[in-house]
């Protein structure tokens, strides 16, 4: 308990929050504890902190191995702008940068080291790591461990054997996305001891889901959408380099603040971008899913997805990047009836050959073509079972299963047909979920294996968000005055608080919500003068 209070008083007095989120707690304590933990948790739940905080409240080093350089620099940036040991370890490091690092490792300074799992493997990374005293590995994104999951990565197989070698360190494995299949892999090739687990609901209160059926004029549908979201801070996702150039030139020529992201890009311009978008609230980034993974900016307000994705844990997961700090937020994604409907027709000969595959047919087409709750139809791809969310486009429209019927005849009379011959036509209630099953009350989703990690979120009204957003822009403007990451001056949790109790003064603000760091004192007055304007 006692290192339990000591992470508190450290998250508080350098990351600025006043307190653990809802199930952190019993994460962090056991991870202090030295157990083995795999955390499976919602974007934007604090899942980071499970091993961050243990790794820099307690003596040696934690490797955090991440799967991709941009996740790597914004983390480790992060925390090195709060001036804590952190450090990523990629092939573009300057040859200074890595012999700071090699010196941070060698004097045992450093405490958290990002690699991705291709140098993890490296001889010469490895050698490093063995002399350095590793006490835990952090395993983050653990779904690229799975061949069952949305991302699979080979060289995320290897982490075991590198982890015995480097002494069987303490495992803590995290993720936002795993189906059940894909947990199961996770365990059995990631740990040696049984990991205590820690599962939350994957409900997100504050995305509204929407599909639309993609226009022959794509890129003017998705000027539109972005156009109506102007102002705004946005991803749109391609599946493809050149089409993702392309968005992004169809949103500037309309006037647009927009860039594109993609690893044909030189690494100084992705960087470049990526820290415009971190601290821009307006600028929308049009991306392959080279961009966003693990990404910290919590006022994305949309995601937009230019194809529908290949399965709906990546939908999920690309989704997920949009309202990470609670507010309001939409995730629309375009998709091709016809397309969809070939997939829900191919079904039936995959499930001859390979029933997981046909699974996941399935689900994807059943989530594009079905008029029953989109957040049910996703949920149930990741094994959880969920009322309506009431906020999706067919928890708002409903219909009926014979129009739903007609209009797939329309769409694709060829694989309707196909249907028809796996003598399929005679219960269109079954392959379209009429709107009933949408607005009736369903028995309580069951609770989920593991220990509960996000049950009590805070969800605030529309005026309550309007006020928080008031205060990020107060605060954004205090940051650049004074150069320092905005967490630095006061955390998301505090101004949250502030959004129901402002401080009359600047003593005040200093009294109830810390300032360790002295920031406060120096550049709060403006965030007084705001929460208080915005009161009375």
């Amino acid at each position: 308990m006692a290192d339990l209070d000591a992470a508190r008083a450290f998250l508080q007095a350098r990351f600025g929050f006043a307190d653990f989120l809802p199930g952190q707690a019993p994460a962090i304590e056991a991870a202090l504890d030295g157990e083995d933990i795999f955390v499976l948790a919602p974007t934007g739940a604090g899942k980071s902190l499970v091993y961050q905080l243990p790794a820099l409240v307690r003596p040696g080093l934690t490797v955090v191995v991440s799967p991709l350089v941009a996740l790597m620099r914004d983390q480790a940036g992060k925390l090195a702008a709060l001036g804590l040991p952190a450090a990523a370890l990629y092939a573009e490091l300057a040859p200074q940068e890595y012999r700071r690092i090699c010196d941070g490792l060698e004097s045992r300074r450093l405490r958290l080291l990002y690699v991705s799992p291709e140098r993890l493997v490296d001889s010469g990374a490895l050698a490093l790591l063995r002399a350095a005293d590793v006490r835990a590995l952090a395993v983050d994104e653990a779904h690229c461990v799975s061949q069952w999951g949305h991302d699979f990565r080979p060289d995320y197989r290897r982490i075991a054997a590198t982890a015995d070698l480097l002494g069987r360190p303490q495992i803590i494995a995290t993720t936002a996305t795993a189906s059940p299949r894909a947990r199961e892999d996770i365990v059995e090739n990631l740990f040696v001891r049984p990991p205590r687990l820690f599962v939350g609901s994957f409900r997100r209160p504050a995305i509204a889901l929407a599909a639309l059926v993609r226009d022959r004029d794509r890129l003017g549908q998705i000027v539109n959408l972005v156009r109506a979201r102007r102002g705004r801070s946005g991803i749109v996702y391609c599946r493809t380099r050149e089409a993702a150039d392309r968005v992004a030139v169809a949103l500037m020529g309309a006037g647009l603040a927009a860039a594109s992201y993609h690893a044909g890009l030189p690494a100084e311009l992705r960087a470049a971008r990526q820290d415009e978008f971190l601290e821009r609230s307006d600028l929308t980034i049009v991306a392959t899913i080279a961009f966003g993974l693990g990404v910290d900016k919590p006022d994305v307000r949309f995601v937009i997805h230019y194809d529908a994705p290949e399965d709906l844990e990546t939908l999920y997961q690309e989704s997920g990047r949009a309202g990470r700090d609670g507010l309001p937020a939409e995730a629309v994604a375009l998709y091709s009836p016809r397309a969809m409907a070939q997939l829900r027709a191919a079904r039936f000969d995959l499930a001859r050959l390979d029933p997981a595959a046909a699974e996941r047919a399935r689900a994807l087409p059943d989530y594009f073509l079905g008029e029953t709750c989109r957040e049910q139809a996703l949920l149930r791809a990741l094994g959880e079972a969920a009322p309506p969310c009431g906020r999706c486009d067919n928890c708002h429209r409903g219909g009926s299963a014979a129009r739903r019927a007609a209009r797939f005849f329309r769409a694709a009379p060829r694989e309707a047909w196909s249907l028809a011959r796996h003598g399929l036509t005679s219960g269109f209630a079954a392959l379209f979920p009429g709107p009933a099953t949408a607005v009736e009350t369903p028995a309580p989703a069951p609770e989920p294996a593991g220990e509960d990690w996000t049950r009590g979120r805070k969800i605030l009204t529309v005026e309550q968000s309007r006020r928080l957003e008031r205060l990020r822009a107060a605060r954004l403007a205090i940051a650049r005055k004074a150069r320092l990451a905005p967490v630095r001056i006061i955390g998301d949790e505090a101004l949250i608080r502030m959004v129901d109790s402002p401080p009359a003064s600047l003593p005040e603000l200093v009294a109830a919500y810390g300032d360790a760091s002295g920031f406060l004192a120096r550049y709060g007055i403006s965030l007084v003068e705001s929460a208080v304007i915005d009161n009375v």
